[in-house]
């Protein structure tokens, strides 16, 4: 802007000063009506009963009635100068202001102390707390109260929680319930103390309900997994050492822990004398202690924790590894890598559904550092594992007892039915998943199958699936992996590229035929004694041969329902824990070749039943024979050599050996026991001649008669090798 004369610059001037002036003037006048001080020359009497002091409120109220909306710079400039030039506080003034933003700030910082207490407390954000759970936190603080004067006040706030009528406490509930407290204390203090007690409390009760939760979810993988795992110990063994290993890694500081399962068995090399004629053995462990324990034995003489919980039944805890002398320790090097170390140890009992002790199961903390000891919570966690493992082992174990019977199936089909090339063996499982929430009554559970056994064409062996090819079959994934668009597809081939007929024979519990990558499949489903599908069988039949016929198909029904009964009868010796035998041959086998033997001599058995029906005549065929086939002779060589009718040096003489074949043959064909101590058979020899001979070679080159004793002849030779199996 051009420059203003200097005239009326002195004379703007002045009156910018004279309209200073009254501003000033006016604002003393407001000011002193409000009741502020005033310096010491202006000072004048004032009623005593007028408050001294004016908020922010009244203090921007008398600004802008001095200023107005839009004051003007220097007004306000004029008016900081003038504050603080001449208002002064007095001490009083200073104390009670002090006072006050000491109290102010006291209330805020417990209303935000309140506050984060409920936000903490609401551990599922419900918006509420329970008042049940408040009196049961107050009363802690009541029992942990010592003086008289406290637990007076502890009673008084327990009743103030009891008064309150809601169940439901809101935010604004509680908040008005911790300043009941307040008053009933009477004390920043002890109330500080009180919201102090609580949150720890709380903040316990958030760490072992997380803590809770995720111990019970891995718990309830325990209860899962003896259901998906196709009868497989070492599967279940490794997952309740990554339980028990993952606990620690969570709850326990990241503690290194070992632990072993050792089962009880008999001792083969016990005197007739001794009481105890068991002993342990390791059969899994961590991965630390797997080079020095798998297989190690612990004999019933040695003085060990282990041998005593198998005799007692109860769990032994010990904190100082160190100063015990009953701890037998294999790896005595692990003192010398630190002389102080030591460690606890807890060995509990492995019981089946009876209480019958089967095993022990040992946790030690010897490779973890500082503190060592195991807390109560732990133990806990740790003997419920336990007990989850001892259920599971029960299921488990009577599966894997059923598998050799499950072997012996497989084998027998092809010598019943030459058709059948080869044999899959599934066990229908659950899908392999913890529920995240309570499963809906009536909700169909959802099924996998795994593939446990199969029989190889080639070698005539059955073998155990393990690794990738005990893998589970989705229906969703059970692709055969068959591409319509090669050349080499044979015509009515599963194009869909989908095993649908083993899930179909699953669902709807019918046999169901199905041509497949070029040969024929029956898929037939087993019910157990619940009457629920617990076994798939695939049978494949081969590119050439053709499909089974209805007799053929009843004849392998009749083999899946024998081994229904040795199935129920397993349960029925799991469920009663008690063992029992039909003779005394299976005294001295184990558990899974008791029930095989069983099986294999239904299985002969019901053949005697059809050879009851053949008489003499039926052997008159073979009679007129001047030299009888070669596979005809053989058979009818390796039945005299079996039955001791006749000298071995004599079986090669056609004319002698006709002889025989009479209605006593027949006679000793159906009371003959392969189990007898009197038979001195020897199965090496006959196996020396019948190489070469298949039952498909004896059906086609043969009669019906010498079929049968061909059949006769394999299921003596199977009932003697699984006897004798050590």
């Amino acid at each position: 802007e051009p420059a203003k004369p200097a005239a009326a610059a002195v004379v703007e001037e002045e009156g910018e000063e004279e309209g200073e002036a009254e501003v000033e003037i006016e604002l003393r006048h407001d000011i002193e009506a409000m009741g502020a001080e005033r310096p010491s020359s202006m000072a004048q009497p004032r009623e005593p009963e007028i408050d001294p002091r004016i908020n922010i409120s009244q203090f921007l109220y008398v600004t802008e009635k001095l200023l107005g909306e839009d004051p003007h710079p220097r007004a306000l400039t004029a008016l900081s100068e003038f504050l603080e030039d001449s208002f002064q506080e007095t001490p009083q003034q200073r104390q009670s202001r002090q006072l006050d933003e000491k109290l102010a700030a006291k209330q805020h910082m417990m209303t935000i102390k309140i506050n984060d207490l409920f936000d903490e407390w609401d551990v599922d954000n419900l918006g509420f707390l329970d008042r049940t759970e408040i009196l049961e936190v107050m009363s802690q603080w009541n029992k942990n109260s010592t003086k008289s004067y406290n637990i007076e006040m502890s009673k008084q706030i327990c009743m103030a929680v009891e008064s309150v009528e809601r169940t439901d406490l809101l935010r604004q509930d509680f908040m008005n319930l911790c300043q009941t407290f307040h008053k009933v204390l009477d004390s920043d203090d002890y109330m500080d103390r009180l919201l102090d007690f609580v949150s720890l409390v709380v903040k316990t009760q958030r760490e072992d309900l997380r803590r809770e939760r995720k111990r019970r979810r891995w718990l309830q993988v325990m209860t899962i997994l003896p259901k998906v795992s196709g009868s497989d110990h070492s599967m279940y063994f490794r997952s309740f050492f990554d339980i028990i290993e993952k606990d620690f890694g969570y709850h326990g500081n990241g503690r290194l822990i070992n632990a072993y399962i050792a089962l009880v068995e008999n001792d083969p090399d016990a005197d007739e004398e001794d009481e105890d004629k068991t002993l342990l053995r390791y059969i899994a462990s961590t991965a630390n202690d797997q080079s020095i324990l798998i297989g190690r034995t612990l004999y019933a003489n040695q003085k060990c924790i282990s041998n005593q919980v198998r005799r007692s039944g109860k769990a032994v805890y010990i904190n100082q590894i160190r100063n015990n002398n009953q701890v037998h320790l294999w790896a005595m090097d692990r003192w010398a890598v630190d002389e102080d170390r030591d460690g606890a140890f807890l060995v509990l009992p492995l019981k089946t559904d009876k209480d019958r002790i089967v095993g022990v199961v040992g946790v030690d903390t010897l490779l973890s550092s500082t503190p060592t000891q195991f807390l109560p919570h732990e133990i806990t966690f740790i003997q419920n594992a336990v007990r989850s493992l001892s259920n599971g082992f029960s299921f488990l174990d009577a599966r894997h007892k059923f598998q050799r019977t499950l072997i012996s199936l497989l084998e027998v089909i092809p010598r019943k039915e030459p058709n059948v090339k080869t044999v899959s063996c599934y066990v229908v499982e659950p899908l392999p998943q913890v529920p995240s929430g309570p499963v809906p009554e009536g909700q169909p559970v959802e099924r996998v199958l795994r593939c446990i056994l199969v029989l190889n064409p080639k070698t005539s062996e059955v073998e155990v699936q393990s690794g990738a090819s005990r893998a589970v079959i989705h229906r969703s994934d059970s692709s055969f992996r068959y591409n319509s668009d090669s050349d080499d597809g044979p015509p009515n081939a599963n194009v869909d590229g989908k095993r649908d007929y083993l899930f179909t024979c699953l669902e709807k519990q019918e046999d169901q035929q199905q041509r497949a990558l070029g040969t024929d499949h029956l898929a037939m489903c087993i019910l157990g004694p619940d009457d629920q599908p617990f076994l798939v069988m695939d049978l494949d039949t081969g590119k050439d041969n053709p499909l089974l016929k209805p007799a053929q198909v009843k004849s392998i029904r009749n083999l899946y329902s024998k081994l229904v009964v040795v199935f129920q009868q397993l349960l029925e010796e799991v469920e009663k824990d008690e063992k029992t035998f039909l003779n005394e041959n299976e005294e001295k086998l184990p558990d899974d070749l008791k029930f095989a033997l069983r099986f294999e001599k239904m299985i002969l058995d019901d053949l005697k039943k059809r050879m009851s029906n053949m008489d003499v005549g039926a052997l008159s065929e073979m009679k007129s024979y001047k030299e009888p086939p070669a596979i005809i002779a053989t058979v009818i060589q390796v039945t005299m050599l079996i039955l001791d009718v006749c000298p071995e040096e004599e079986l090669q003489e056609w004319s002698k050996i006709k002889g025989f074949l009479n209605s006593d043959l027949l006679k000793k064909l159906g009371a003959f026991n392969p189990l007898s101590k009197d038979n001195k058979i020897d199965i090496h020899k006959i196996n020396d001649r019948l190489k070469g001979v298949t039952s498909t070679d004896v059906k086609k080159g043969g009669s019906l008669p010498s079929y049968l004793l061909y059949q006769w002849i394999i299921d003596v030779i199977s009932i003697i090798r699984v006897s004798n199996t050590s």
